[in-house]
């Protein structure tokens, strides 16, 4: 477990060796789920990444329960984790939901980021949505990466420059004007987004457990 943890520092700069667990069998194996398992029970995300990798069937029953306890993080990784281990989008609900009610950046880009392995029109239109209404820069990249990759487009919003210019505009909070014009660009660049999605892409099919990355 020590290689798929690893030290503090490592596990916030470069994130986790997702794929180290998947190499146990026998014996390690079960212990490894239980520690996993363990570990989710105190609310670390990082485990239920782990159990997502190994396919735990031990571990449904935890995620289950703990689902509709989480937040954030947590929230996102026991989402992911029920979908890959039941081959099921039932839980990819908990994922929008974080997209667009939780009132950290962060967990609403890691939602964005974390939707890519489920192409339905569902998350598809709570991407535009993320991305015409979002505040966040970061969080409209995303989406709009996701939606480019979901529709077997290369996922690179910054090389379409017509769009990007759009998305990129920032605001001052307390000017309405300010504000007002930012959201009118960040709907354009949801509806040229979608104009260049309707052209050339296409819906992937299934849950896409591999890749979404490359």
């Amino acid at each position: 477990m020590v290689n798929y943890y690893g030290d503090p520092y490592t596990m916030w700069h470069d994130g986790i060796d997702e794929k180290s667990v998947t190499h146990l069998s026998g014996a390690e194996r079960k212990k490894a789920e239980d520690m996993l398992i363990a570990s989710l029970e105190e609310g670390n995300h990082y485990a239920a990444i782990g159990l997502r990798e190994l396919r735990s069937t031990r571990a449904l029953n935890n995620l289950e329960r703990l689902l509709p306890l989480s937040t954030g993080s947590l929230r996102i990784e026991i989402a992911v984790a029920l979908c890959l281990i039941k081959n099921s989008i039932e839980a990819v609900s908990c994922i929008i939901d974080v997209l667009k009610n939780s009132a950290f950046w962060s967990y609403r880009m890691d939602a964005a980021r974390a939707l890519r392995r489920f192409p339905n029109e569902e998350v598809v239109e709570a991407l535009f949505e993320a991305v015409a209404e979002d505040p966040d820069y970061l969080v409209r990249n995303h989406a709009s990466e996701t939606l480019l990759f979901l529709h077997g487009m290369t996922p690179r919003i910054a090389d379409r420059k017509d769009i990007f210019r759009h998305v990129i505009v920032e605001f001052e909070k307390e000017d309405k004007d300010s504000v007002d014009s930012a959201f009118s660009h960040y709907k354009k660049s949801a509806d040229m987004l979608r104009a260049l999605i309707e052209e050339e892409g296409k819906l992937r099919e299934g849950i896409i457990v591999e890749g979404i990355w490359e």
